[in-house]
């Protein structure tokens, strides 16, 4: 495997912004995922079908955090740091079509979609796994009707790429616009917020450490900035 997930995901379950904390994602996300399905748009533009049951989301969960206990992706929940409720799943994996290149994808509570949680969150995890990895692609991908999702990846400063088509779960198959953020991209762009990096690390020991000074997230909380509802996978 071109990228190491189990060192990768020591690294992020050590990251915190503004308002969340990661951590390993476990079996118990299963009910608050079960309930978020509970929204027909949650599952709207995503590639597996609503869970009719709880026995579903625990299934799919259980796939989840073998997967990430085998080193196949790097899997980690966004939990509010006042209090640990669970907010959203954000998953690295290998990009099928160029294992060289990381596929991120994430799930967030419709609890937490107003207030650029999903924003915040995805800067964490972008700024995060370039510092932490040696990965120099990242995709994402999302239904173009999706407006949401697009619009976070924009925000985190991916591009679009490529339209495929990709199979779903239940046998149909949909469009989705690929967008792709390559490292040298993500320096410049770091580069301009030096004075606001979206995220923090603590090191063994207890230490906090950024390299670019306290962490500071209010820059992303513009008025022309929307939230994000979910991007599709």
């Amino acid at each position: 495997m071109a990228h190491d997930y189990l060192e990768l995901t020591d690294r992020l379950e050590r990251a915190y912004s503004r308002r969340l904390a990661l951590r390993r994602v476990s079996l118990a996300d299963a009910w608050p995922l079960f309930e978020a399905t509970r929204n027909p748009l949650f599952n709207k533009h995503l590639l597996w079908d609503q869970p009719t049951r709880e026995h579903d989301a625990v299934a799919r969960m259980d796939a989840i955090v073998e997967a990430a206990r085998r080193g196949r992706l790097a899997a980690l929940s966004g939990v509010l740091r006042a209090t640990g409720e669970w907010a959203s799943l954000f998953r690295f994996q290998p990009y099928a079509a160029d294992p060289e290149a990381m596929e991120m994808g994430i799930w967030t509570h419709d609890r937490f979609w107003a207030g650029r949680f999903s924003l915040e969150l995805g800067l964490l995890c972008v700024d995060a796994v370039f510092d932490s990895c040696d990965v120099d692609r990242l995709i994402g991908a999302a239904a173009p009707e999706n407006r949401g999702s697009c619009f976070l990846m924009r925000s985190v400063g991916m591009s679009e790429a490529d339209l495929v088509r990709r199979p779903t779960e239940s046998g149909r198959t949909v469009a989705l616009q690929e967008f792709e953020l390559l490292r040298a991209d993500w320096q410049r762009q770091v580069a301009e917020r030096a004075k606001a990096p979206a995220y923090a690390i603590v090191e063994a020991g207890g230490r906090t450490s950024t390299s670019r000074g306290d962490v500071d997230v209010s820059w992303c909380e513009s008025p022309h900035r929307a939230d994000a509802i979910e991007m599709a996978e």
